[in-house]
């Protein structure tokens, strides 16, 4: 079974394969990719699907990425899921962030991952989090948890 960590990204420049791998060497991390460095695909500046596999034994983290101007509304099926949750919820300052991220994001980056990740799983997941949030202003949200601020604290809860 597997769950969705997404990034809600207030920018609208984002960071490259080439720079999200090039963090996670950096970091120390062995992975494999698809597409490859060595597939025209990696190039694609438009990038929108990646798999990274970081260990020989466990399930591939999927990463898919979606903005507002793209074709398909699956940016728009997202935002509009959020704010209704979110609207469902009592009025809290934690809230009314959270509105305002869903209400102003203009990417969002959806990780799927597997529920029986390991700890150097998580460790490899959080390194990537940390660099997307980063380059794109961005705000987690984990399923069945909520949202999180830019320290990594729970923002408000959503189940």
């Amino acid at each position: 079974m597997s769950f969705y960590v997404r990034i809600f990204s207030l920018a609208e420049d984002y960071p490259s394969l080439y720079a999200l791998c090039d963090e996670l060497v950096e970091a120390g991390y062995e992975f494999a990719t698809s597409p490859g460095k060595d597939e025209p695909e990696f190039n694609n500046a438009e990038w929108t699907h990646f798999v990274i596999q970081y260990g020989e034994d466990t399930k591939p983290i999927e990463l898919e990425r979606n903005t507002k101007d793209q074709p398909g509304g699956l940016f728009q099926e997202e935002q509009t899921e959020f704010l209704e949750a979110l609207k469902k919820l009592p009025y809290s300052k934690g809230q009314k962030k959270a509105l305002e991220i869903v209400k102003n994001m203009v990417q969002v980056y959806a990780f799927e991952v597997d529920e029986d990740m390991t700890e150097a799983g998580w460790s490899f997941l959080e390194c990537m989090l940390d660099f997307l949030c980063d380059a794109t202003d961005g705000y987690v949200q984990v399923d069945e948890e909520g949202f999180y601020d830019k320290e990594g604290n729970l923002m408000v809860e959503m189940e």
